[in-house]
C-alpha cells in the first residue's frame, strides 16, 4: 500500500491521528537484548521518537520462546501505548506448538511487517567443521553428540535446528536458552556446538572473527556477506527458513491508532538511511498494510502446522 493511500485512511480518523501519541510508548521485545528483533526495534524506535516527539521505551521480556513478552502485550490496555515486536517464535510457531494458554492470535491486531532475515548456521572459529558437508559428516558420525542452541524452546532458532536435522538426516541435540544472546555466547565459548540465528544478532562477533558461518538460509548469497554460501549451494535444498519480524498491538486497539502506527512505521522504513542500515545487517525491508501482515501470519500458521506434523517437531527434548 502506498503512503498516500495510508494517509487517506488516517485522515478519516484525524483527531486520534493528530493526538497520538501524547506520552511515552512501550515496545516489548520478547527476546533478550542483542537479538535481531532488539536491534531492529532500537533502530526504528530512535527514528520514531524523533518523529513523534515522545520516547519509545524498549523493554526486553525474554523467555519461553517469546511467549512471556507476547502474553504481556496481549493483556495490555488496547490504547496503542504498548507494542509487540512480533516474529514467528512469539506468534506463528507458538500457535502451532500450543506452548501457551494465556493468549492466541485473536488477541492481537497485526500492524505492519517490518522486514525479514535469513538464518546463519554459526559456530566458533576453531570448530572442526568449516562447511555444511563437514558438519553433517560429524553429526552422522556421532548422533546426538553435537548440540545446537536456541533462543528458547519453540523459538525460530529451535525450529530451524529441527528442520535442519530433518533436511540433513542428522541428530543435533537442542539446548534451549533464555534468548539468543546467551546461546551465542556459549557457542563462542565452546559450551555448545552451533546456533541458527540472524545476521544482526552476530554481526559484531563476525567482525571480530569470534564466529564463523557455515551457511545461510537465503535463496541467494547476502549482499553484506557475499563469501558465505547458501545452504542450497551446499546440498541442503529443503532448508529455506528465513524469518520475518513485525509489530502488533492488543486486538481491541482502535483502528485509527493502528492506521497511524502503520503509516508512521511505513514512513520510517522507506527512508534511505533505514534501508541502508537494514541491508548492512543482512536484513530486508518490508512495510505495507496491516492486512498484508495479518494474511502473512495466517499463512505461516498453516505452513508451519504442516511442517510440524511432517517433521514431528517438539518444543523440548
Amino acid at each position: 500500500m502506498s503512503l498516500s493511500a495510508l494517509l487517506l485512511g488516517c485522515i478519516s480518523h484525524a483527531a486520534v491521528c493528530q493526538d497520538f501519541p501524547v506520552k511515552p510508548v512501550r515496545w516489548i521485545i520478547p527476546y533478550s537484548a542483542g537479538a535481531s528483533n532488539d536491534v531492529v526495534a532500537r533502530l526504528l524506535a530512535q527514528k520514531l521518537s524523533q518523529k513523534w516527539g515522545q520516547p519509545i521505551v524498549i523493554e526486553n521480556r525474554a523467555g519461553a520462546g517469546g511467549t512471556i513478552g507476547a502474553s504481556l502485550v496481549a493483556h495490555a490496555a488496547p490504547d496503542g501505548y504498548t507494542l509487540l515486536m512480533t516474529n514467528p517464535g512469539s506468534n506463528a510457531i507458538q500457535y502451532v506448538l500450543n506452548q501457551h494458554s494465556t493468549y492466541s492470535n485473536r488477541d492481537f491486531s497485526h500492524v505492519i511487517l517490518l522486514g525479514s532475515a535469513p538464518l546463519m548456521l554459526s559456530t566458533r572459529q576453531d570448530f572442526a567443521a568449516s562447511t555444511v558437508a563437514e558438519l553433517i559428516a560429524l553429526a552422522k558420525a556421532s548422533p546426538g553428540v553435537l548440540t545446537g542452541g536456541s533462543s528458547g524452546s519453540g523459538g525460530s532458532s529451535h525450529f530451524a535446528l529441527e528442520l535442519f536435522n530433518r533436511a540433513a538426516s542428522v541428530e543435533i541435540r537442542h539446548i534451549p536458552y533464555k534468548g539468543a544472546a546467551p546461546a551465542v555466547a556459549d557457542v563462542v565459548g565452546g559450551q555448545i556446538s552451533l546456533i541458527f540465528t540472524t545476521p544482526a544478532s552476530i554481526f559484531a562477533l563476525l567482525e571480530a572473527n569470534k564466529l564463523k558461518v557455515l551457511g545461510v538460509s537465503s535463496q541467494t548469497r547476502l549482499t553484506a556477506f557475499p563469501s558465505i554460501p547458501t545452504m542450497a549451494e551446499q546440498g541442503v535444498r529443503d532448508f529455506n527458513d528465513n524469518i520475518w519480524f513485525g509489530m502488533s498491538v492488543p486486538a481491541a486497539t482502535p483502528h485509527s491508532i493502528i492506521s497511524k502506527l502503520n503509516f508512521d512505521f511505513n514512513d520510517i522504513l522507506q527512508r534511505t538511511d533505514t534501508t541502508e542500515r537494514f541491508t548492512s545487517l543482512g536484513l530486508e525491508i518490508a512495510g505495507g498494510s496491516s492486512e498484508h501482515f495479518s494474511n502473512l501470519i495466517n499463512a505461516d500458521i498453516e505452513r508451519l502446522s504442516q511442517l510440524v506434523k511432517a517433521a514431528n517437531i517438539r518444543t523440548s527434548h
